[in-house]
């Protein structure tokens, strides 16, 4: 089925001065910084203090979606004119992703999710000694954001990454807006596909593996990694099609101005393919997972033969296995790696949180089915823009290679239930490809200004509106408070090393330089001390007794946060009467002294008189590491 413009034409149209637009000359003027105004004003109108169930789209500003909503309607302008300006499209686009990943930082005072602070606390650790030690930790055997965020925070002068670790969401998706283009430019995709590729893509990543973690870092490294294999060694048609395509073709076909690899041209592209193994190495030296979905898609391009020279397939499998086999006992011993293998029906399973039988409530499974939506709506318009662009085999094919054979990976292992979401994130940049392939007008109705501009608005409205619960749905666990963050870390700062109890898995700890001498348990949930409500009763005596045998001269400390409370709502982890009587007997307890209270976060340390708790019936199933 053939498409609106030429590829050819249009990129010559691009240089071209623009055309009047009349009427929408003003409109394409002031639509843009005025929804950016309104953006602002109603981002400063938040009050974070009553999100709903919902999370933050229901505390946010009417004013704030009315600048959501202008900023949409400006880029279907944009989208909808004869010739277009890739200039005004990237205004858009970083537009775009200011307003969706920069509303969080801008409004919260300290950076979204628990797990954040660990690795806070790992690169503490990193600028503190100099070196790592492999037997702490998984992070520290994948060692390359840690290596990197410690220099930044050292030559920046920044206290802690806590200060500015908030903001790492906005700068890694702004920083992936040059690299998508690069790579959609390389592929000679059609203005109109790159844009809006480039939007769908802010508007449906909803994955948030984009914090400061070395999961973000990998997302731009993979993209980077891509960007050279598209630009340099990638093969797209042969020298006679190619001829014959720069003749005759007239339709947007993905490969109109196609290019290809010969092998004479592989001396020059020898420094390209040690740029590509060298940040190959540095990604495999930082994520778990990524480099064998990377290294699963350039395989796939190059067993094709849609990637020169076909031997880039083994470097980056030697990589690969070079940097895991010395690691390899570690991981397996750690994460059962050996018992996952071939489980695909087991390790496509997503995360699952509730494990008392409680349910969750009713607002999470709504967020839960925007997720799917979302993701399954991408997934399904790619296929029908591969079918809708299927003449340009070599493209489409490439595409579609790209974009499902991550789901591979899940042969190897469950990646903690995650591997799915992992899916999801590494086949997004060629999804919307395909995406936007499938939405591009038709050539007959080019001219057709409301009708090619409903097109781009629509899609990335609906992409938009399904981001906000799947992204900010679960803010109210999601968010720590500063009182949270300021207590734990100051407490942490100070406390002689021992046992670390959350009474809920979600709080901002282990953010401390010396965050190993503080191994971490939990109270309620998956292998919690409490998983019998019947004895939360007498948990405080309990508890001090389970915890004075296994720490022996070391203190053992319980930590309680409101972002425990809220994620128990959320989730279902348990009857939230049992939190409730765990915190009023530990208040009365002889056998527990509260050393630090903010705001709804507590911390308790096992007293000496835990060692005259009678003795009695105690789990012999809990190990705890002692520092």
């Amino acid at each position: 089925m053939n498409v609106a413009y030429n590829v050819s034409n249009q990129t010559r149209a691009d240089d071209r001065p623009g055309e009047p637009d009349g009427s929408l000359r003003v409109l394409r003027l002031l639509l843009l910084p005025l929804s950016l105004l309104l953006w602002g004003i109603g981002a400063t109108r938040t009050d974070t203090n009553n999100l709903s169930p919902y999370g933050l789209p229901g505390a946010l500003s009417p004013i704030f979606y009315a600048g959501l909503a202008l900023l949409i309607l400006s880029a279907g302008i944009e989208f909808s004119r004869r010739v277009l300006s890739p200039a005004r499209l990237a205004l858009h686009s970083v537009a775009l992703v200011v307003i969706l990943y920069g509303t969080a930082p801008l409004i919260y005072q300290e950076g979204r999710y628990a797990w954040l602070y660990k690795t806070v606390g790992v690169t503490q650790y990193v600028g503190a000694h100099g070196s790592l030690d492999r037997t702490i930790d998984i992070y520290q055997n994948w060692p390359g954001f840690f290596a990197l965020a410690a220099w930044f925070n050292k030559v920046s002068g920044a206290g802690s990454p806590v200060d500015y670790a908030k903001w790492a969401q906005l700068v890694f998706e702004l920083a992936a807006i040059p690299l998508l283009y690069t790579i959609y430019h390389s592929l000679f995709l059609p203005v109109w596909h790159r844009w809006l590729a480039i939007m769908l893509y802010a508007a449906s990543n909803w994955i948030a593996q984009d914090y400061y973690s070395p999961q973000g870092m990998s997302t731009l490294l993979t993209l980077g990694i891509m960007a050279l294999v598209t630009r340099w060694m990638f093969v797209v048609t042969s020298e006679r099609r190619q001829r014959e395509a720069a003749g005759s073709s007239r339709d947007m076909r993905f490969d109109g101005g196609a290019r290809y690899a010969m092998a004479r041209e592989l001396r020059r592209s020898g420094p390209f393919i040690i740029a590509l193994s060298a940040l190959f190495f540095i990604l495999t030296a930082t994520h778990e997972l990524s480099p064998y979905i990377v290294t699963i898609q350039i395989a796939a391009l190059a067993v094709t033969g849609l990637a020169r020279p076909r031997w880039i397939a083994l470097v980056v499998v030697a990589i690969t296995l070079g940097y895991l086999l010395p690691n390899f006992s570690y991981v397996n011993s750690h994460y059962g790696l050996t018992s996952s293998l071939g489980s695909f029906f087991n390790n496509v399973q997503p995360p699952s949180t509730s494990s008392s039988g409680v349910a969750p409530i009713e607002s999470d499974k709504i967020i839960a089915d925007c997720t799917r939506l979302l993701s399954g709506g991408i997934w399904l318009l790619a296929i029908v823009g591969a079918w809708r662009q299927r003449k340009s085999r070599r493209i489409v094919l490439a595409l579609l290679l790209l974009t499902f054979t991550p789901v591979l990976v899940l042969l190897g292992g469950a990646y903690g239930n995650e591997g799915l979401l992992r899916v999801y994130l590494f086949s997004l940049p060629w999804a919307v490809i395909l995406a936007a392939g499938a939405l591009a007008p038709l050539r007959n109705q080019a001219k057709e200004i409301g009708y090619n501009a409903l097109r781009a608005v629509l899609p990335l409205a609906a992409a938009v509106t399904l981001f906000f619960p799947s992204f900010f749905g679960n803010d109210q666990s999601n968010v720590m408070t500063a009182a949270a963050v300021n207590t734990t870390l100051k407490f942490f700062q100070s406390a002689k090393p021992g046992s670390l109890f959350t009474v809920i898995g979600n709080a901002p700890i282990s953010d401390t330089s010396n965050y190993n001498d503080f191994p971490v348990g939990t109270l309620f949930g998956d292998g919690g001390l409490l998983s019998d409500p019947k004895s939360i009763a007498t948990a405080p005596a309990y508890l001090a007794r389970t915890m004075e045998n296994y720490s022996g001269s070391y203190p053992a400390y319980i930590v309680m946060t409101p972002s425990m409370s809220q994620y128990n709502i959320e989730f279902g982890i348990t009857a939230p009467i049992n939190i409730t009587t765990l915190l009023a007997g530990l208040a009365k307890s002889p056998y527990w002294k509260l050393v630090a209270s903010n705001d709804g976060t507590e911390i308790y340390q096992l007293s000496p008189a835990a060692r005259t708790v009678p003795p009695g019936a105690y789990s012999k199933t809990v190990i705890l590491g002692v520092p």
